[in-house]
């Protein structure tokens, strides 16, 4: 053999190979349109490839092991009325993902978009100045948004759904805005043709979750918010509700609070300040799971706007963008039908009033196979 002949010995199939894996993202992008509260990716046929790169469902050929997914608005978001309106996007729009017409399961938008957002700082003849900010759930230094424990398997014989639902309100505001959702994964290509069984004749099946509840801060009063119990509002604002079905579990490995801008802005360091020792309880079976304040899962953001008396007088926002969450060194087992208890306790004097709160938390769901 030559030097090329050795070289190049691994680096196509040979005999008894029957898949390439590939590291390829699918992404698609669809424009928001004011009124318009549902959008399905992936369902547009490619055209322009700058929009997108795929059609679901995959060709009969095609394996698709999705690891983490993320989205983006192409533009920045720099005043008060923007960071609210972003804010209800983070809080109240999830992803629903379908496999096989089965919910896989609802991904609140703080979960996987990334956004822009930037400091301003503007005189009285107009001229401003931008500080810009890449910001949301990003990890390390990439831009995965939300890294998946276990893979959500994307078949070649598979029918999918990818449907991001948000608020009338926030479809208004980001009207005309492109929204780019990007799936990150692992691609196989049969080189023959195999039946890929995502079940293989397994009972239960574990998928990759995020259970969060949105509430609004009425009063700065002493108050105990009682989570995921309330099935009775609008689906935007929680993904579930306890006790679990007789026939699903779930295993918590990571815990985020996030808490918004108020309708009447506010300073964001007393959001800050005053949230980070609310308290975060869980009971499971009347035994208590969890106890602690919110110092290391605590996220805010939130803008501020003042006026500066000089000549001439400035006008001048800054922004704070706080992420964080807590990955739990044992994860937190919730059982089936489980009489689970989960609630945040505000002291009096809590800040910021009319804003709200979502708790999310990550991990594993166990579910039975229909």
């Amino acid at each position: 053999m030559n030097t090329k002949d050795v070289l190049n010995a691994h680096q196509y199939p040979t005999a008894g190979q029957n898949a390439r894996r590939k590291d390829i993202p699918y992404y698609d992008t669809l424009a928001i349109a004011a009124g318009q509260t549902e959008y399905f990716f992936f369902t547009t046929p490619i055209g322009n490839q700058f929009l997108r790169n795929t059609q679901l469902p995959l060709s009969g050929q095609e394996v698709f092991f999705l690891e983490a997914f993320s989205a983006y608005f192409n533009v920045e978001k720099n005043t008060l009325a923007e960071i609210d309106a972003l804010n209800e996007v983070l809080q109240q729009s999830f992803l629903e993902i379908s496999v096989d017409n089965r919910v896989i399961g609802k991904y609140p938008g703080m979960d996987f978009i990334n956004y822009l957002i930037s400091d301003t700082f503007a005189d009285q003849v107009v001229v401003t100045v931008n500080l810009p900010k890449l910001a949301g759930n990003l990890n390390s230094d990439e831009f995965l948004g939300r890294k998946l424990p276990l893979p959500i398997i994307l078949n070649s014989t598979s029918a999918f759904s990818f449907r991001w639902v948000c608020t009338a309100a926030s479809a208004t505001a980001f009207n005309t805005i492109n929204m780019t959702l990007v799936l990150h994964g692992l691609q196989i290509d049969k080189l023959d043709s195999f039946y890929w069984d995502n079940l293989k004749q397994n009972q239960f099946q574990q998928v990759p979750v995020t259970y969060y509840n949105t509430v609004v801060i009425p009063n700065n009063t002493q108050t105990t918010f009682q989570l995921f119990a309330n099935p009775a509002v609008a689906p935007t604002l929680f993904s579930k509700t306890f006790p679990l079905s007789d026939i699903t579990t779930f295993s918590c490995q990571n815990i985020e609070v996030f808490v918004n801008q108020p309708d009447v802005p506010i300073d964001p360091v007393t959001i800050l300040n005053s949230r980070l020792f609310n308290t975060f309880n869980i009971t499971v079976d009347d035994v208590e799971r969890y106890n602690s304040n919110l110092m290391n899962m605590l996220s805010v953001l939130a803008g501020f706007g003042r006026i500066l008396t000089t000549t001439p007088n400035l006008d001048v926002v800054t922004m704070l963008n706080l992420r964080q969450s807590k990955t739990l060194r044992v994860p937190l087992e919730f059982p089936a039908n489980a009489n689970v208890n989960i609630s945040l306790t505000q002291p009096a004097g809590s800040l910021g009033i009319t804003g709200e709160i979502t708790v999310a938390m990550r991990g594993i769901e166990t579910r039975r196979v229909a």
